[in-house]
Order: structure tokens, then C-alpha cells, then sequence
């Protein structure tokens, strides 16, 4: 098969080899050309690499450089996009903890006002009147009075007006005796 060399500058091609010239006595062989199969259809590795290496062809080198870089170029593209759409997110989750830590300082603040305000002596004779009238607790030691605001049975002379009847106990009881027995007793009495 006869070489050809290509002259980019000069834009024609030459020959280094001059054309044969036809035999006349030979019987010129007859080639059938290959059947062509369609774009697209499935022919085994063989046509994918012929299909790959035509549209190598076409693109040009220019395309080998031009493919890969506009698929980095989209690949660096979606994570940009990627990486906003997160940044966003985080955002409004700071926002939403911003409000939150603000609403909770507003709190402390209020509770801390309050906490100016009390006076801890006074809050003290609040537990201990409380405690004292309403539960009839006492110090260790103390003695306790309870007063039952019952009219009693029978009364001698008329001029004495019904009283309260004063029970005396103290704030230590014998170690013998129950708890729910003692409140029976001072509940329903002996």
C-alpha cells in the first residue's frame, strides 16, 4: 500500500510512492465489503471499541482534554451546590439554638431579678410559721400545745364559757410506739 505523508503547512498531500499500474492478465480480486451494522445496535466489545475509538475520531484531541474537564467542571459544580444547600441548613439550626439560648437568658434573668428580690430570713419565718401552724412541727425539744375545738361533754356550771381543751405533748415521742399508731391515737383518740 503506498505511504502518504501530510504537509499541514502547504495543505496538500503527496505521494511517496507512484501508482502501479493494473496487470493485465491477473484476475483482480473481488472484495465483498463488510456488513454495516446500525448506530447504537449491540455487537460485542469489538464494535463498542470501534464505536469508541470513531467518536475519539471526532471529537479530536481537543476532546479528550474538553470531555474531562467539563465533568470535573460539574462534579465541582454539585458539590458547590451541595456544600450551600448544607451551609444553609447549619444556618438556620444556629438560628433556631440563637433564640433558644436567648429566650433561656431572658429566664435566668427574671429568675435572677426575683432572687434579688427575696429575702432569705423572711422566706425562712414563712417555713417555719407554715410548718408550725398548719403541720404543728417544732424544733427538737420544743413543746407543742394542740387544741381541740370541741364543747366538752358535760358542763358543771353555766357561767363557764366552752373553752378549748389544751393537750400538751412533746416533740419526742417513745421510740416504742408506731407512727401510724400514734397519728390513730391523736386522730380518734383513746
Amino acid at each position: 500500500m503506498p505511504e502518504r505523508t501530510i504537509h499541514r503547512a502547504q495543505g496538500a498531500t503527496k505521494t511517496n510512492a507512484a501508482p502501479q499500474p493494473a496487470r493485465r492478465g491477473a484476475v483482480a480480486a473481488i472484495r465483498k465489503p463488510a456488513p454495516r451494522r446500525p448506530l447504537g445496535a449491540p455487537s460485542g466489545s469489538r464494535a463498542s471499541l470501534e464505536q469508541g475509538f470513531l467518536w475519539l475520531l471526532a471529537i479530536g484531541r481537543r476532546g479528550i482534554v474538553v470531555v474531562p474537564a467539563v465533568a470535573v467542571l460539574i462534579i465541582f459544580t454539585a458539590g458547590v451546590f451541595e456544600q450551600r444547600w448544607k451551609e444553609q441548613q447549619i444556618q438556620a439550626q444556629v438560628a433556631a439554638q440563637q433564640a433558644s439560648l436567648e429566650a433561656a437568658q431572658a429566664r435566668n434573668a427574671q429568675l435572677q431579678g426575683q432572687l434579688a428580690e427575696s429575702d432569705p430570713a423572711a422566706y425562712r419565718a414563712w417555713v417555719e410559721d407554715t410548718a408550725r401552724r398548719q403541720l404543728n412541727l417544732g424544733y427538737a425539744g420544743e413543746t407543742i400545745f394542740l387544741v381541740s375545738w370541741t364543747a366538752p361533754a358535760t358542763s358543771a356550771t353555766a357561767s363557764t364559757a366552752p373553752g378549748p381543751a389544751v393537750a400538751s405533748t412533746t416533740a419526742t415521742q417513745p421510740q416504742g410506739e408506731a407512727h401510724w399508731r400514734q397519728w390513730l391515737r391523736l386522730i380518734f383518740g383513746d
